[in-house]
């Protein structure tokens, strides 16, 4: 398997999580030619929290053989869902795939910012400033397709097009 490097953050599609752009190479100091295999576990892993759903018979092996082993660690750490969790994932990526525990961290990472940039998941505590909300109508000042808007001390993301601003 190999990964689709991307030279822009542009030409991805919204649905493509498995293509990696140079940027996120630079930024998350991954290194290419784990990514194909950093995918794969860290897939593995949010099929056995159950974040992913399996598609086949093989997985599912894999996921209940996953959980017999891993489970007791998932356990221990109580706290926000696992799927949530950079350091149960890494630790599992780390101690089942054989990937170093870094490089975990950082891919679980990249696929949270994705996955913020894209409105699909919401990251407590950020609050992004004036200067880099996005305006309506403004498409040269846009951080992301989405704003995080913090409004009657809520914080909140909505899709840029949508800033009441």
């Amino acid at each position: 398997m190999t990964t689709n490097i991307l030279d822009s953050e542009a030409e991805r599609n919204p649905l493509d999580f498995d293509s990696v752009s140079r940027a996120e190479l630079e930024v998350f100091g991954l290194i290419p030619e784990l990514c194909p295999t950093l995918n794969i576990a860290y897939c593995r892993y949010m099929r056995m929290v159950g974040y992913h759903s399996c598609a086949d018979e093989f997985e599912q092996r894999q996921k209940q053989k996953d959980k017999q082993k891993f489970w007791p660690t998932l356990k221990e750490q109580g706290g926000p869902h696992p799927a949530n969790n950079a350091n149960l994932c890494a630790l599992f990526m780390n101690h089942y795939c054989g990937i170093p525990f870094d490089q975990a961290y950082l891919w679980h990472r990249r696929v949270e910012a994705q996955e913020w940039r894209q409105g699909l998941r919401a990251v407590r505590g950020v609050t992004v400033s004036e200067r880099y909300q996005a305006l309506q109508g403004d498409k040269t000042n846009k951080l992301t397709k989405a704003a995080l808007i913090k409004k009657d001390g809520k914080t909140s993301m909505i899709d840029a097009d949508d800033a009441p601003f």
